[in-house]
């Protein structure tokens, strides 16, 4: 996916987003805007995706303000938040009432993807899930994914968020009693909110299925930047699961791999670049 005019502004948010976690003065904000505002102005066009140009912008981020990981506490308030409230939703009476538990597990693992633990009580957060939990696949290419899923023996689920990853944790449950064989892979070294092993470990994800980093702290996930180990497992998964939009950006022109986007469309050039029909919408789209 390229980026769309609308991608800019909201490319420089997301570093003052960033920056503002660590309460900077506001000589040091107008740092963190001047040189989005700079680096995105450098370019005659815009070819590459929206997470490309994220990545240079949060590693400015962290450059100035001395922290490499400036989501820390958010994502460890996000891993514990998001375990308190699928204990509370009884997430496998849920699964045992429904017809098929599998597209549910994707479901969940997708509503995973659009909640911000930062801004969401546990009580507005709960509400949302039991809300969006009712809806449909906007694009829906379940079907598609059952077939594939019977002559696949090796799953790779590409991870995005930290809270996120516990939802998906219910969704790599679903795939494992199905006898698949499922690789996780989280970001080798922090960058926004994405988790990281450290995040594997405090949700328990790694007692539940083996756990690899991409070897990197780019946004989205790009192949000529990852570590050896990823790609062994890239080459030997018979599916990909990519988690997330910044995944998505990065990936949705890959054609030799047989990829799943699983994610929640966030703003309307992710809208348009999915089929989805409004922002908010969940998506399973397969490449």
């Amino acid at each position: 996916m390229k980026a769309y005019p609308e991608c800019i502004p909201c490319l420089i948010r997301q570093g003052l987003n960033a920056a503002q976690k660590l309460k900077l003065s506001k000589e040091e904000l107008f740092e963190v805007v001047k040189f989005g505002t700079r680096y995105l102005a450098n370019f005659e066009t815009y070819d590459k995706s929206p997470a490309y140009y994220a990545y240079h912008i949060q590693q400015w981020v962290k450059k100035l303000t001395g922290s490499e990981d400036p989501f820390k506490e958010i994502k460890k308030i996000s891993n514990l938040k998001a375990a308190e409230i699928l204990e509370h939703l009884k997430v496998e009476e849920i699964l045992n009432s429904s017809e098929d538990r599998l597209k549910v597990a994707l479901k969940i693992s997708a509503i995973g993807n659009i909640l911000d633990f930062a801004i969401l009580s546990e009580e507005e957060a709960f509400n949302k899930i039991k809300e969006l939990l009712k809806k449909e696949f906007a694009v829906d290419h379940y079907e598609r994914f059952r077939n594939d899923l019977k002559n696949s023996k090796r799953i790779l689920i590409l991870g995005d968020n930290a809270g996120e990853i516990v939802f998906d944790k219910v969704l790599v449950k679903e795939l494992l009693n199905l006898g698949k064989e499922v690789v996780y892979v989280v970001k080798g070294e922090p960058i926004l909110n994405d988790a990281t092993y450290e995040d594997a470990v405090e949700v328990s994800m790694t007692s539940l299925c083996k756990v690899i980093t991409n070897g990197n702290d780019r946004v989205g996930t790009f192949l000529n930047y990852a570590s050896e180990e990823f790609l062994k497992e890239w080459e030997r998964a018979d599916l990909v699961i990519s988690k997330g939009q910044a995944n998505f950006e990065s990936l949705s022109g890959i054609k030799d791999k047989k990829v799943y986007f699983l994610l929640t469309a966030k703003c309307r050039p992710v809208v348009n670049e999915t089929g989805a029909k409004t922002v908010g919408d969940l998506v399973f789209k397969a490449n």
